[in-house]
């Protein structure tokens, strides 16, 4: 018989979007599952809509409501700690999963011992077109990915139950980059992965460009505290070379993707305009001090990342 396989959901004042990423859920060809709707307080009809319909929908469907709210990392581990299954995967509440993920997950799993994680590619939306973002098929310690640079969606990823209890799951203090901290997590005890060569998941990545000022601060902020929280642990299982790369890293990724996001508003909109020329100075020594970290870096052979994925058009 199959195994059973836990699906959380966590979920936040996205009563809009939660059906069509449950739906994309109860579909799978895998039946075996069950759905661990775990709403941490939402205060937009989240919780009246779940009752009165989506619990009526599927009797795979458990649901629990938090009575207020802890964020992701604790929402997280509501789902592990009363999960069923023998496996446990991650679906956000505004992803999409193809009908044959749980499938191609679990027949992979079956192979491997418990000290083992996987994941998978995902698509892309870019200029109208859909990109797969996909790896190698290949096998590797977990740190070695991270090393190499890379973490998934977290809708991309697919674990044995047993090793995110053994951990404590999510360090519920982590308020930015929780998907990093349980990867952190996991590579302090050797835990390896499998890279599956098939893009199986369609991250939402909703933007929120209306809050951009308060967003880019506190995730700035958030991430500068996970940092530290995570600092003794990096520096003694990958060095403090690694450690301060990483924080370097993850402050130029933050930059170029607020940047990004927000182009069409720093060129249109007043708001945005009078945001960037309040904020010049800031926003001028950050990326002279990352990119200097990037070439200083490139030149010294500190740590440098190597592309484990490849971009194709489908």
């Amino acid at each position: 018989m199959d195994s059973l396989v836990t699906v959380c959901i966590t979920t936040y004042n996205r009563m809009d979007l939660l059906p069509k990423t449950l739906r994309s859920i109860l579909d799978q060809t895998y039946k075996n599952i069950e759905v661990i709707i775990v709403d941490d307080c939402s205060t937009d009809g989240t919780e009246e809509l779940i009752l009165t319909s989506l619990l009526k929908q599927d009797s795979r469907i458990r649901y629990i409501p938090h009575k207020k709210n802890k964020g992701l990392a604790s929402a997280r581990n509501t789902a592990i700690n009363n999960a069923k299954g023998k496996y446990f995967t991650f679906c956000d509440d505004d992803d999409i999963w193809d009908k044959s993920f749980v499938e191609i997950f679990a027949s992979e799993a079956l192979n491997y011992e418990s000290n083992w994680c996987f994941c998978c590619g995902y698509k892309l939306k870019k200029s109208g077109k859909v990109l797969c973002v996909s790896p190698n098929k290949m096998e590797m310690l977990l740190k070695r990915a991270i090393i190499e640079g890379y973490t998934p969606p977290v809708a991309g990823q697919f674990y044995n139950t047993s090793i995110l209890q053994e951990i404590g799951g999510y360090n519920h203090n982590i308020k930015s980059g929780v998907d990093h901290d349980l990867w952190l997590s996991l590579s302090y005890i050797n835990t390896n992965i499998l890279f599956i060569d098939k893009c199986l998941v369609s991250p939402g990545f909703a933007g929120e460009t209306n809050r951009m000022t308060t967003d880019f601060e506190k995730r700035i902020n958030g991430i500068g505290n996970s940092l530290s929280v995570w600092r003794d642990d990096i520096v003694r299982n990958y060095g403090n070379n690694f450690y301060v790369h990483f924080c370097n890293e993850y402050k130029y990724y933050l930059f170029k993707r607020f940047v990004k996001n927000n182009l069409n508003i720093f060129k249109s909109n007043h708001v945005g305009k009078r945001f960037l020329f309040k904020n010049k100075g800031y926003f001028v020594r950050i990326f002279s001090e990352l990119i200097k970290n990037k070439i200083n870096t490139y030149i010294n052979h500190e740590v440098r990342f190597s592309p484990l994925f490849r971009k194709k058009n489908i």
